[in-house]
């Protein structure tokens, strides 16, 4: 599919979309600002992703796809996952498909949601994944529930990047005085180095460390 958010218009939260979001999201966004197209939610550590994810997973993006809902004259887009490394959840499952509000209209326009997390074909991510097809953006945290997987080749090894593709040397154990984070890139001096970043296979150990610790 085209990259159709560099060539339509991005509709951001006329007040019908932010009903339906506060409806659909049930509390998970405190609060959806119009006209800075920022997004606010509450801060998760690591453990808390985990715990409050359905199913956890690593793989590859193969489609983006749109969908008109006509009933409810709402976009949608479908974001398929396969060669799944599931780490909670279904482990049989070889393919995932994650269905995010948004996408272009009917009418030329596409209503975009500020916070959530855009996908390319071809890139691998792990996914904490919570209430698909009943949650606006199905993801624990939105943002929050992605890490995307780089190639340092200096090392030679698959890392962990964050939603905006920095890379992550350090996960968050404990929340934060206030517990609120916003949808916003990392200044200058928080910026990690690819040399610092965590390896994959470390960070699905946890994963599986924390999901044997809840059980």
């Amino acid at each position: 599919m085209s990259d159709w958010t560099k060539d339509l218009y991005v509709l951001r939260f006329h007040w019908q979309w932010v009903s339906l979001v506060g409806v659909l999201m049930a509390g998970s966004v405190l609060l959806l600002t119009r006209l800075a197209g920022a997004t606010t939610v509450l801060e998760k550590t690591f453990p808390a992703l985990v715990q409050d994810a359905e199913v956890i997973a690593l793989g590859t993006v193969t489609a983006i796809e749109s969908e008109w809902d006509a009933e409810k004259e709402t976009p949608f887009t479908l974001v398929t996952f396969s060669d799944l490394e599931v780490s909670k959840g279904d482990t049989s499952q070889t393919e995932l498909t994650l269905r995010f509000l948004g996408g272009p209209t009917p009418d030329g326009l596409v209503m975009q949601i500020a916070g959530t997390p855009q996908f390319h074909l071809g890139e691998r991510a792990v996914v904490f994944v919570t209430g698909n097809e009943t949650q606006a953006l199905p993801l624990v945290g939105l943002w929050q529930g992605v890490y995307r997987v780089t190639f340092d080749p200096k090392r030679k090894i698959e890392t962990i990047a964050n939603h905006a593709g920095q890379p992550v040397a350090a996960l968050p154990m404990v929340q934060t005085q206030g517990g609120i984070v916003h949808d916003a890139p990392l200044t200058h001096t928080q910026k990690m180095t690819q040399d610092a970043a965590m390896p994959l296979a470390t960070f699905l150990q946890l994963i599986e460390q924390e999901v044997r610790d809840g059980q």
